[in-house]
């Protein structure tokens, strides 16, 4: 079902999904995509006041997206353009240099390019390595974490990142793979640990019942906080 809303950015659709739950969850997504989770019988007409209700809240977090970049899948790397690491924003800075490589500190990224005007040949660079440091340290983070399950029988999990849609992680338990979003690593470091540990406990509890989610308290008390988090830094939702 989609309903239609008029905001700051013209009228944009609004998926409503009904789900088992027993609050609505709003969320606004980068892309200005808007979704809203309802309780399965919800009235329409509900839907509708509360979406004007909310229109205000939605066109602010709607003007926030488009102001930044930290919370964007970067479209072209340049000078002057920013990006998010493990919760950091940094402000990237593209230089000509005799060898390729990339620099970074705590308020930096700098990208020491051959060709700085070849716009294809930077974002080719910067994305691998991106994908080559997203791996190493969601790698370190899975070593970390392993331990908690480890003790259960589990086998240390194959580690894929790859780009997603709309999932942080997911797991295969017939192939034994864990896989984590490419952007990930732009989240801080409490959320990374969140997503793994999740994934992690897949291979002891297959569904998200309630043996899962009271190991998963167990083992992280704070996981719900963790998520807001994660979905306010990246995914500005309520």
């Amino acid at each position: 079902m989609e309903y239609l809303l008029h905001t700051c950015r013209g009228e944009l659709p609004v998926e409503i999904e009904a789900k088992e739950i027993k609050s609505l969850r709003l969320k606004v997504f980068p892309d200005a995509r808007i979704k809203l989770s309802v309780p399965q019988g919800t009235p329409d007409k509900f839907i509708a006041d509360f979406l004007d209700k909310k229109r205000p809240w939605i066109d602010k977090q709607l003007r926030t997206f488009s102001q930044t970049d930290a919370v964007e899948k970067e479209r072209a790397i340049r000078s002057g353009t920013s990006t998010r690491i493990l919760g950091r924003q940094l402000s990237i800075k593209v230089l000509s240099a005799a060898r390729k490589r990339i620099v970074r500190d705590d308020h930096w990224l700098l990208i020491y390019t051959t060709a700085p005007d070849d716009q294809n040949d930077v974002d080719r660079q910067f994305a691998n390595w991106w994908q080559k440091n997203a791996k190493q340290y969601l790698s370190s983070q899975l070593e970390k974490m392993y331990p908690i399950v480890e003790k259960y029988g589990v086998a240390m999990p194959e580690l894929r990142v790859k780009k997603m849609q709309t999932l942080w992680g997911s797991c295969s338990r017939k192939y034994h793979v864990i896989n984590l979003n490419y952007y990930l690593y732009k989240a801080p470091v409490a959320c990374v640990e969140y997503v793994i540990l999740h994934e992690l406990l897949h291979f002891l509890y297959r569904r998200h019942d309630k043996n899962f989610y009271e190991m998963l308290t167990i083992c992280m008390p704070d996981w719900q906080e963790r998520r807001r988090l994660l979905d306010y830094e990246i995914v500005l939702g309520v």
